[in-house]
């Protein structure tokens, strides 16, 4: 019986999307509200909401219209990483496919895996680096950090 692993972690799509939605608003409305006599802080600050803002939109919507797809495959490689200020494991999949896929993973599921196991990875259909659950089929021994 395959044994699955919780990889969730962040907000959910809908609250980035909202997010992106009042960046995007407060940043539009500071330029129509200073239009007349624009500050550099002020043109900073709205240039900063209204690329965040577009960025978060996007990136939540595409989220919630995203379905959950199953890759599965055997891991070639595993090694720690540091993305934005979070050490996360990397863990590279045999697929059959040309590319191999990386796949990040926070700390408690990487360490349960190692090279040589037989995994299948839930992520997102627009995203593959949004990995939800991986269900490990075959273990090919203990895990070695």
């Amino acid at each position: 019986m395959p044994r699955t692993l919780t990889n969730r972690t962040g907000p959910p799509d809908a609250a980035v999307a909202l997010t992106g939605a009042v960046c995007l608003t407060v940043g539009i409305a500071l330029v129509v509200a200073r239009f007349a006599r624009p500050t550099p802080v002020i043109v900073s600050v709205a240039a900063v909401l209204i690329v965040a803002g577009f960025s978060l939109l996007i990136n939540g919507a595409l989220a919630l219209f995203s379905r959950p797809v199953w890759t599965e495959g055997t891991i070639l490689d595993r090694r720690w990483t540091v993305r934005g200020t979070r050490r996360v494991g990397v863990i590279v999949l045999d697929t059959g496919a040309v590319e191999p896929l990386a796949v990040p993973l926070k700390g408690a599921v990487f360490t349960a895996l190692t090279v040589g196991d037989r995994v299948r990875v839930e992520h997102g259909s627009l995203d593959r680096l949004r990995v939800f659950r991986v269900e490990l089929l075959d273990n090919a021994g203990p895990a070695a950090s």
